[in-house]
C-alpha cells in the first residue's frame, strides 16, 4: 500500500492537506489501540512531507537560470534529493502561493472574483501553518488584504469567511474579537443562526462573549499533525459537553488526553465532565491539579470552592474565593461563594455585608435576598430583648411563690410515671437488645467481653505510640497513631463491580486505575511510614494521602489488621523497589492499618434473625416513643 492511499488522499505538494489527513487518521490509527498501524501512518506522513519539499526544491530549480544552479557534487554530502518510493507518478501541481510577495499592478488590477480567491487562498494558507495561525499580527496583516478595501470583495469575504471558519475553528479568542470587529457577526447572530450548524453558532456565540476560551499557545514544538489532532478531539469533547453527551466527551478526553496531558483547557473540562457526571472526588482532583499546573486560573479557583462549600469546609472555600477577589474585585460570583462560606461558618454580621453589597450592585438578585433571609433567624435569636429573659425570670419566682414544683422536681415525677406505665415494654426491649447482641456474638465468633471492648474501642481506639505496642494490639482492634517519614508509593487499592460483582480488592498503580475509570469514593490510597523507626503499610483515603504527600507525617485512626494471602504485598514490594525505598529490614510484612474502610468490611454481618429482633425493637421503640406524651398529658392530673 502506498503512503498517499494510508494517508487516504490523492497525491499533492501541498503540506497543509497532508497535515490535515494525518490528523484525519490519526483518529481512526490511535497509538495507544493500533501502534502498528500508527507507524505505519506515521511513516506515510514523514515521507509525504519530504516528497513536497523536493517537489518545491525542483519546482525552484525549474525557475532558477542555469547559470545560478550548483553542480550535483555541490549539493550538501548525505542529502537525500530524490522522492521516496512508490512516488513517481507524474502529476501537475501549481506552485503554492506566497502570501508575503509583492503584488504587481496586474495582480491589482485583479477582478473582484479572482482577489477574493487569492484573499481565502491567503487565509488557507494562513490557518495551515498552526504556528503562524495563533499569532494575531498575522491576521492583522491578512485584513489589511487589497480585498478588504473593495467593497464588491468585502461583501463576498463576509459572505464566506463564516463557512471557512466553520471547517476552521481552532482560533485563540483574541483572533475571533479581531475578525468580529471587521465582519461585525455578533450583531447578526440571529440571522446568521440559519445559515450555519447550530453547534458552531453556540460555539462562535461563546467565543465572542468570552464565555468559551480555549488557549493555544502551551503545545512547544510538536509536529502539527498532531496538535490539529489534539485540537480536534479536545473540541469535540467540548461539543459534547455542551450537549450533555457524557460518552462522547468521555472517548473525546481520553484521546486527547493520550497525546497532550497538560493543556490547561483539557484539564478543566476533565474536571467540568467529573463535575457534570456526579463524580465529584474526581472533579476535587481535577480542579486541584489544574491549580498546581496553572494557579492563575480563575475557573479551577471558583469550581474548588463550590466543591469546598459541598464538603462542608467553608474555610478552604472562603480561602479560594479570597484569592480570586486580590485579582478579580468585581467577580461576583466569587463574592458570592464568599458570603456562602461566612454563612457555612455562622459569621453572620460578614455573611450580611457581602449580600448586601451584592444587592446594592443588582437590586433583583434573588440568591442574595435569600441568604439574607436565612442570616436574619440567627440575628434574631442574638438579638432577643433584655425584657423577655426577665419576663422569663420573674414567671419562675412566681411558681416558686405558689409552691409548684420545679423543672426538676416535675422530670422526677415524670420519669417515676413513665416507668411505671412501660415497665414490661422496657424490660421486654431490654431482652430484645441482649438477643441481639447473642447473635451478632455467635456471627463474629466473639465472646461477651470481646464484644463489649470491641465496642469500646470504636469510640476510645488504642493509643500507639511504640511499634511494641502495636504488636501487642488485638487484630481488628482501632488504633490512633502518628506516622512520620510518610509517602504515597502511588499505589491504590480499588474494586472493579462490573469485573467483579462481590466486592475484591485490586492494588494496582495509580495511572492504570484512572485509565479504567476505578477511581472513586471507595478508593483506597496506599502509604508507607515509620512508627518507632520501622516502616510500616497503612491505607488511607484522599485527603489523608493528600496529607501525608504535603506533610510527610500524620496523626489518624485506623484498624490494625494482616496482611491478607494474594497480591497485595507483591504489588507494594514492587513499588518500593521501584522507589529505591530500604524496606527490607524496616518494613512490616505480616500487618498494616486500614484507615479507609473496604467494601469487604461495609457487607451486612447479621442474619435473618437478627433482622427480625431489629424489627421487634423498632416497634416497642416506636410504641415507647409514643408514650411519651400520654405521660405527660396523664402528669398534669397528679
Amino acid at each position: 500500500m502506498g503512503i498517499w492511499e494510508i494517508l487516504g488522499i490523492e497525491p499533492t505538494d501541498n503540506p497543509a492537506q497532508i497535515k490535515k489527513a494525518y490528523a484525519k487518521k490519526l483518529k481512526v490509527h490511535n497509538p495507544e489501540v493500533d501502534p502498528e498501524g500508527f507507524q505505519r501512518l506515521r511513516e506515510a506522513y514523514d515521507l509525504a512531507l519530504k516528497y513536497t519539499h523536493n517537489i518545491t526544491r525542483n519546482h525552484t530549480l525549474e525557475e532558477t537560470p542555469l547559470s545560478e544552479r550548483r553542480e550535483p557534487s555541490q549539493l550538501d554530502e548525505g542529502e537525500d534529493h530524490d522522492p521516496p518510493q512508490q512516488l513517481t507518478q507524474e502529476i501537475s501541481i501549481p506552485q503554492r502561493y506566497d502570501f508575503t510577495e509583492s503584488y504587481d499592478h496586474f495582480e491589482r488590477s485583479m477582478n473582484p472574483d479572482d482577489m477574493v480567491e487569492r484573499f481565502f487562498r491567503r487565509t488557507q494558507m494562513l490557518y495551515d501553518n498552526y504556528h503562524e495561525r495563533i499569532q494575531l499580527e498575522n491576521w492583522r496583516a491578512l485584513l489589511n488584504d487589497e480585498a478588504m478595501w473593495n467593497v464588491g470583495c468585502h461583501q463576498l469575504i463576509d459572505s464566506r469567511f463564516l463557512h471557512f471558519l466553520e471547517e476552521h475553528y481552532h482560533l485563540p479568542h483574541e483572533v475571533w474579537k479581531l475578525l468580529d470587529s471587521h465582519f461585525q457577526w455578533q450583531e447578526k447572530l440571529e440571522k446568521l443562526a440559519g445559515q450555519l450548524s447550530g453547534r458552531f453558532v453556540a460555539y462562535l456565540n461563546g467565543q465572542l462573549n468570552q464565555t468559551i476560551t480555549l488557549r493555544y499557545h502551551s503545545f512547544g514544538n510538536r509536529e502539527d499533525g498532531d496538535i490539529e489532532a489534539f485540537l480536534e478531539w479536545r473540541s469535540d469533547a467540548l461539543f459534547a459537553l455542551m450537549e450533555n453527551d457524557w460518552e462522547t466527551a468521555q472517548n473525546s478526553l481520553a484521546k486527547a488526553h493520550a497525546l497532550y496531558a497538560l493543556d490547561p483547557d483539557l484539564i478543566r473540562l476533565q474536571g467540568e465532565y467529573f463535575l457534570r457526571t456526579g463524580n465529584k472526588v474526581r472533579a476535587f482532583h481535577t480542579f486541584d491539579q489544574l491549580i498546581r499546573l496553572d494557579p492563575d486560573n480563575i475557573d479551577a479557583y471558583l469550581y474548588r470552592a463550590r466543591l469546598f462549600l459541598e464538603k462542608g469546609d467553608a474555610a478552604e472555600a472562603i480561602k479560594d474565593c479570597q484569592e480570586i477577589l486580590t485579582r478579580m474585585p468585581e467577580l461576583w460570583d466569587a463574592r458570592s461563594l464568599l458570603g456562602k462560606g461566612y454563612l457555612q461558618l455562622g459569621e453572620w454580621e460578614k455573611a450580611q455585608e457581602i449580600f448586601q453589597e451584592m444587592l446594592s450592585h443588582n437590586p433583583s438578585d434573588i440568591e442574595a435576598k435569600i441568604c439574607l433571609t436565612k442570616i436574619q433567624s440567627p440575628f434574631d435569636r442574638m438579638t432577643e430583648p433584655a425584657a423577655n429573659k426577665q419576663a422569663k425570670v420573674a414567671r419562675r419566682k412566681t411558681l416558686q411563690a405558689l409552691g409548684l414544683p420545679g423543672r426538676l422536681a416535675r422530670f422526677r415525677q415524670f420519669f417515676a410515671l413513665y416507668t411505671r406505665r412501660n415497665l414490661w415494654t422496657i424490660i421486654f426491649l431490654l431482652l430484645l437488645h441482649y438477643a441481639m447482641f447473642a447473635v451478632v456474638s455467635m456471627k463474629l465468633e466473639m465472646t461477651s467481653e470481646q464484644m463489649y471492648d470491641s465496642l469500646v474501642n470504636k469510640f476510645w481506639p488504642v493509643q500507639i505510640k511504640t511499634m511494641d505496642e502495636l504488636k501487642q494490639t488485638p487484630l481488628g482492634y482501632q488504633v490512633e497513631f502518628t506516622l512520620t517519614k510518610a509517602s504515597y508509593i502511588n499505589i491504590l487499592r480499588v474494586y472493579d463491580t462490573e469485573k467483579h460483582p462481590e466486592p475484591k480488592a485490586e492494588f494496582i498503580p495509580g495511572a492504570k486505575a484512572e485509565e479504567r475509570d476505578l477511581l472513586n469514593s471507595d478508593t483506597g490510597y496506599v502509604n508507607v511510614g515509620y512508627l518507632d523507626q520501622q516502616a510500616i503499610i497503612v491505607i488511607t483515603d484522599y485527603d489523608h494521602a493528600k496529607e501525608i504527600h504535603d506533610k510527610q507525617s500524620i496523626t489518624m485512626r485506623g484498624t490494625f489488621k494482616a496482611i491478607p494471602d494474594g497480591e497485595m504485598l507483591p504489588v507494594i514490594v514492587k513499588a518500593l523497589e521501584k522507589r529505591k525505598h530500604p524496606y527490607q529490614s524496616l518494613l512490616m510484612t505480616d500487618t498494616y492499618i486500614n484507615a479507609k474502610p473496604d467494601l469487604e468490611e461495609k457487607g451486612w454481618t447479621g442474619s435473618w434473625l437478627l433482622g427480625i429482633l431489629a424489627i421487634l425493637s423498632m416497634l416497642y421503640y416506636i410504641r415507647i416513643i409514643r408514650e411519651i406524651p400520654k405521660t405527660r398529658k396523664a402528669l398534669t392530673f397528679h
